[in-house]
């Protein structure tokens, strides 16, 4: 009986299925099926029942799991003790990041591994923050907006404010809006939620608008490319396309239509379970984000 099927099976357990497991360990489905069946001939007891709906904890595996729990975070906690005591942090970290944001980051990690060569970085891009730190096992992830999970800890980066873009083709072809109603007449490209729903209500300081899309997608970085095109107006955070109004591609309209101001964090589960591989991640952009934030907002 290894150590690694018992971790393996708390995974399975606080993830509710076998495929939610594989994927948060990046391991194929038929490994892990395999692996606690091993682990249940071994223990001569079925733990799970398996139906094409749910899988369910039997008895002996209610047992199991509540008597290994205190064990595998033990273990977990030597180890990381052991690893503290070599000169560089070494392992895996899976960091989950905004949609589009790599142009911000990119540079930041980069410089990251020049100072920590034997750390690998697993980069995924995703908007649910709080979901995909467990379905996929993440060891931290950038989330925008309230907080919803009080289990987690999350470190304050920055506040963004969005801003209404479009190119001057656009301008040029169907004129510049002169008040936030004028955008009822124009075409406005919206966001959509890996949820499904359309964020067509645009949220200013002092009023909010329901737009009318002629466009919606789910990359912020296709929405800035058709707004290049001049295919419409959009509703972005500044920092998602701060190089093309830096080139002149995008340009902001009605600049003293204020939004409502967003909180960016980095989230991560309780401090006891951070490896020294994560620590040093969240140390570095913590040290280096704020800063690219405020020299980005000084453009504005």
């Amino acid at each position: 009986m290894r150590l690694d099927d018992l971790k393996l099976f708390t995974t399975v357990v606080e993830l509710g299925s076998f495929s939610a497991a594989a994927n948060a360990l990046d391991l194929p489905r038929a490994n892990v099926s395999r692996r606690i069946g091993e682990l249940e001939k071994h223990l001569n007891a079925q733990l799970f029942f398996r139906t094409t709906r749910k899988l369910r904890l039997t008895q002996h595996g209610e047992v199991l799991y509540h008597e290994l729990l205190q064990v595998v975070q033990g273990i977990e906690k030597a180890q990381e003790a052991m690893y503290q005591l070599d000169s560089k942090p070494a392992g895996k970290v899976k960091i989950g990041a905004l949609p589009d944001s790599d142009e911000l980051l990119q540079p930041i990690l980069n410089q990251f591994q020049l100072q920590y060569p034997d750390i690998e970085l697993d980069v995924r891009f995703s908007t649910n923050g709080y979901r995909d730190l467990y379905e996929q096992g993440l060891d931290l992830s950038f989330h925008v907006g309230p907080l919803q999970d009080s289990s987690l800890v999350a470190r304050h980066i920055t506040s963004i404010n969005r801003f209404l873009l479009a190119s001057p083709d656009y301008i040029a072809q169907y004129g510049a809006p002169e008040s936030i109603n004028d955008l009822a007449q124009h075409r406005c490209i919206c966001y959509r939620w890996s949820d499904g729903r359309i964020e067509d209500t645009w949220r200013f300081t002092d009023s909010t608008l329901k737009v009318k899309p002629i466009l919606s997608s789910n990359s912020t970085g296709y929405i800035r490319r058709s707004m290049i095109a001049g295919q419409g107006i959009s509703f972005l955070p500044l920092l998602l396309a701060i190089n093309a109004m830096e080139s002149g591609e995008l340009i902001r309209i009605l600049p003293d239509c204020q939004s409502q101001s967003e909180d960016v964090w980095l989230i991560y589960p309780d401090r006891m379970g951070v490896s020294q591989a994560t620590r040093a991640l969240i140390n570095h952009l913590l040290e280096h984000l704020p800063k690219i934030f405020d020299c980005r907002k000084t453009q504005d």
